[in-house]
């Protein structure tokens, strides 16, 4: 599970990313980008209620979501700091897609 100084809290710093970040679309999730100013690179993923009504399944997505985003930070050494967030807009059947959809996305980026 990715650490909690990897992750952003703060609903005002979210809607900041969502305002000015540079948006990457996917076929079942949206990566927006902004400039960080810490140390290290934080996310933060957005499950709606609308997405998926149950809280089990909008959990089950973030998990699958920040352990794929765990392994990608101790990976990256020559990546820019930067705030990101994941909104995910729809759930494949298979939770693959939503891994393979995140690596499409950062491969634009």
């Amino acid at each position: 599970m990715l650490k909690r100084e990897f992750k952003i809290k703060n609903s005002e710093e979210i809607k900041n990313i969502l305002k000015l970040g540079r948006k990457i679309r996917g076929n079942s999730l949206t990566l927006f980008v902004a400039a960080g100013a810490q140390t290290h690179c934080r996310a933060a993923i957005v499950v709606s209620r609308k997405v998926a009504t149950g809280a089990v399944i909008r959990n089950r997505v973030r998990r699958v979501l920040f352990s794929n985003l765990e392994k990608k930070f101790a990976s990256w050494e020559d990546r820019a700091i930067s705030d990101m967030v994941v909104m995910v807009m729809n759930i494949p059947e298979d939770e693959k897609l939503l891994n393979n959809d995140l690596e499409q996305c950062f491969a634009r980026w």
